[in-house]
């Protein structure tokens, strides 16, 4: 909930507290809020630790893909959340984040490739607005943000502190939002 709401570094020491007492349940919590927190090259190094301990978990490699791909290392983040679709093709979440990461490093026609796929296969409107995000279709991306709200799916309560959504965070419906949801 830290992280949630943006309190990163209390959030850091909680997770990692977490995953002194149970590593197995807590495999990618410190590196996710690591990666909210800014402090890229510290969550990679957090999950290779949990990869470590399991090389087929697929939110692992998501989350390894990310602070790779913050760190400006675009070829192994993309490979990295390429790895995770494989190992969870029917987690859409890893497939929209794919498409995210992809939108974000120029590879626009895949990234509709991707949106498409995930239309068809009926994802929900918070994996949607990923990809509309790194597209920079913000008003799109707006709209299957404020529907998730609506119909509360996705994991909604989390925007304001996801690095997911940082693009919008300036917007002032993305604030509108938040202040509706009281998490400002």
């Amino acid at each position: 909930m830290c992280s949630a709401l943006g309190r990163h570094e209390e959030a850091v020491a909680l997770q990692e507290r977490a995953f002194e007492l149970d590593p197995l349940s807590h495999k990618s919590d410190v590196a996710t809020s690591l990666i909210r927190a800014g402090r890229n090259a510290e969550a990679e190094a957090a999950i290779l630790r949990s990869l470590g301990i399991d090389t087929t978990y697929a939110r692992g490699h998501a989350t390894l893909g990310w602070a790779r791909f913050r760190q400006g290392r675009i070829e192994e983040g993309l490979a990295s959340l390429e790895k995770a679709v494989e190992l969870a093709p029917n987690e859409l979440i890893w497939l929209a984040q794919l498409g995210q990461a992809t939108a974000l490093a120029g590879r626009t026609e895949r990234a509709r490739e991707i949106l498409r796929e995930l239309e068809a296969r009926h994802a929900s409107p918070y994996h949607l607005g990923y990809v509309r995000v790194g597209l920079g279709e913000f008003d799109s991306a707006l709209d299957m943000l404020e529907q998730a709200v609506r119909d509360r799916t996705g994991s909604t309560y989390g925007i304001k502190g996801s690095f997911l959504w940082e693009p919008l965070r300036d917007q002032p419906r993305f604030q509108a939002l938040l202040k509706e949801m009281r998490v400002t």
